[in-house]
């Protein structure tokens, strides 16, 4: 009886947020700074390009919740000189806001965190893990029914999983400002 409850809550739950389900893209750049904590290494500028799909779902001028894959494209190495790509999954929160003076324009709040992975080669492991979070702002337009324009600027950090390095270990860390064009086509 318990388990047909929760059954039909949960689909009770699930019918309700598909009406507002929407799947998106998004095209970002970042011009990154890294360090590494030790006493051998300088910190330098690395720029990125974050191509990522999306879905998510929630009320225009509401609430809002995102899943989303990334494929991020260092201009620079990070590690080695073979792998710049990091694959990121990640899950955001966003609040938007409506103005009454003007129509279909939702300025929002985001906070969001990722978990990825790049290959790395000549370490003691075949790849690296990191976890990023973000905060930004930015704004969806809708243009037309079901189709989005959207705009930002997210702080994006970023903690890469401590690698050895002959006889020292290695910690890397990045941050910078990431801003993003996109669209949503909700359905």
């Amino acid at each position: 009886m318990k388990k047909n409850l929760l059954l039909a809550g949960f689909l009770v739950i699930a019918s309700s947020a598909m009406a507002d389900i929407y799947v998106g893209i998004d095209y970002g750049v970042n011009s990154n700074t890294d360090k590494a904590t030790d006493d051998f290494s300088d910190s330098q500028k690395n720029k990125y390009n974050d191509f990522g799909i999306k879905i998510g779902g929630g009320r225009d001028g509401g609430w809002k919740g995102q899943l989303r894959l990334s494929r991020i494209s260092y201009d620079k190495e990070i590690f080695d000189n073979t792998h710049k790509d990091l694959i990121e999954f990640g899950a955001d929160t966003i609040k938007e806001f409506t103005l009454d003076s003007v129509k279909n324009f939702y300025p929002y709040v985001k906070l969001g965190f990722g978990y990825g992975s790049m290959n790395v080669d000549g370490y003691n492991k075949s790849s690296i893990a990191e976890f990023s979070f973000n905060i930004g702002v930015g704004v969806s337009y809708k243009a037309v029914e079901h189709f989005y324009i959207i705009a930002g600027a997210d702080y994006v950090g970023r903690k890469w999983q401590d690698i050895e390095v002959g006889y020292y270990t290695l910690s890397v860390t990045g941050s910078g400002i990431k801003p993003y064009i996109g669209v949503n086509y909700a359905f």
